[in-house]
């Protein structure tokens, strides 16, 4: 994409509100694209069209998530694939940047003892910092077993797997795009100097919700 493009598409932010106005006109449809998706969003968006709106209304911005299913048709218009008369199994996932200040307390939320058993969680920032769920389970001088994450499951098909490997390669990739898009703006400017404060400072978080039967587990513990 080419500098003009890219100013035609997103402006010139230059307050972290900015930057949350381009999320959300892309959750509204009326954006085309956001620098790490140049795809609109996939029909199964609208079951947790709001809860996205919610987060993202917070300064949480997201780029990645799938709402929960449970045992739903292949044939279904949205959810399904895969052979005839087969089902369908999702747990919800969300991919969101957030200020090191926010994460930290979030990450507090989701080691509650309460909470841990039922979610799986991967953070990163620019620095290479890496933090995940496995690692706050582990034992002190215990051995440290990374987990993979089906997230869609159905009959033959191949699962979709979300694991720490995968999450710390994109994870870079992730924030070299803030430093790509910053230079759309040259250097020194408003919107450069922005662009490069949240690359610092933000972190990249994955949170997956095993209890797929409760459509709504994810999001009560995001909101709470």
């Amino acid at each position: 994409m080419s500098t003009t493009q890219a100013i035609e598409l997103w402006g010139t932010p230059t307050s972290v509100k900015d930057v949350s106005d381009i999320f959300l006109r892309h959750l509204q449809g009326t954006l085309a694209a956001i620098p790490w998706s140049e795809e609109g969003l996939l029909p199964e968006t609208n079951a947790i069209h709001q809860h996205l709106v919610n987060l993202n209304n917070k300064g949480w911005w997201s780029v990645a998530s799938q709402p929960a299913v449970n045992g739903f048709r292949s044939s279904d218009h949205t959810f399904g694939w895969g052979p005839e008369n087969g089902f369908v199994f999702q747990k919800s996932f969300v991919e969101f940047f957030l200020p090191t200040a926010d994460w930290n307390a979030l990450r507090a939320k989701l080691q509650d003892p309460a909470v841990h058993e039922s979610i799986c969680f991967y953070a990163a920032n620019v620095a290479g910092d890496f933090e995940s769920s496995d690692a706050a389970a582990a034992s002190p001088g215990g051995s440290l077993t990374p987990s993979t994450n089906a997230v869609t499951w159905g009959e033959i098909i191949t699962p979709t797997i979300i694991e720490e490997v995968s999450f710390r390669a994109w994870s870079e990739e992730a924030f070299g795009i803030w430093a790509e898009w910053a230079r759309v703006y040259g250097k020194g400017s408003e919107s450069e100097k922005l662009l490069d404060g949240i690359r610092k400072d933000y972190w990249l978080v994955n949170i997956i919700h095993h209890e797929f039967i409760d459509g709504e587990a994810l999001w009560k513990l995001l909101d709470s």
